[in-house]
């Protein structure tokens, strides 16, 4: 499981700095702190959307650690990249409903956020596979939902194929399947779905 958000930005370091600045505000941020921790290396916006934390708080305080508050500048190299913490880590802690929800909104408004202080569009996938058993009857409604929508997919049986279930618990911590991983190419680091979760799927896919 990934535990971050980052992308490669178009901009240089002080204009990234500057745009994630502004994109912070304009989603609905209010900046508690800010710190250029490296000059012109590493620079950090402390940040905090009320209402999400209100929302977690009510409902699970201990939570309140996975909230996306944090949003890094860096350079590594030539590269600059821009990023923050992945909300959607709370759906693979507790399945409540609420959070659930929270999670999903916390996640596309974060990463939107990010997309656009790098300057880049949405990612957009290159490839997806899908983890799966004979016998489970949540691997069937993935693949469904996946061949019903038209987007193609690879189907690996772990039952069958040892390695690639060891690879799958190495890359997610999951044992249960199905896991369906979403690849971007070398943009980003892939995103994996725990589970037959529609809301999820569409959102990232998109289909049409």
């Amino acid at each position: 499981m990934e535990l971050s958000y980052f992308r490669k930005s178009v901009r240089s370091f002080t204009d990234t700095v500057d745009r994630a600045r502004t994109a912070t505000k304009d989603a609905g941020f209010s900046i508690l702190a800010e710190k250029e921790l490296v000059p012109g290396e590493m620079h950090m916006l402390l940040a905090c959307k009320a209402e999400w934390a209100k929302r977690l708080l009510e409902t699970d305080h201990r939570l309140a650690g996975f909230l996306p508050c944090a949003v890094i500048i860096l350079k590594r190299g030539e590269d600059v990249l821009v990023g923050t913490g992945q909300p959607t880590i709370i759906k693979s802690l507790i399945h409540n409903g609420p959070l659930a929800d929270l999670a999903t909104e916390a996640d596309k408004i974060s990463k939107d956020l990010i997309n656009t202080a790098a300057g880049v569009e949405a990612l957009k996938p290159s490839s997806i596979l899908v983890y799966a058993t004979m016998t489970c009857p949540y691997c069937t409604k993935v693949k469904d939902w996946l061949t019903e929508h038209n987007i193609e997919h690879t189907v690996v049986l772990i039952d069958q194929n040892h390695e690639a279930g060891r690879a799958m618990v190495e890359k997610t911590g999951q044992m249960g399947v199905p896991v369906t991983e979403i690849s971007y190419g070398n943009e980003s680091d892939p995103d994996f779905i725990i589970g037959f979760d529609e809301a999820r799927l569409a959102e990232i896919l998109q289909p049409a």
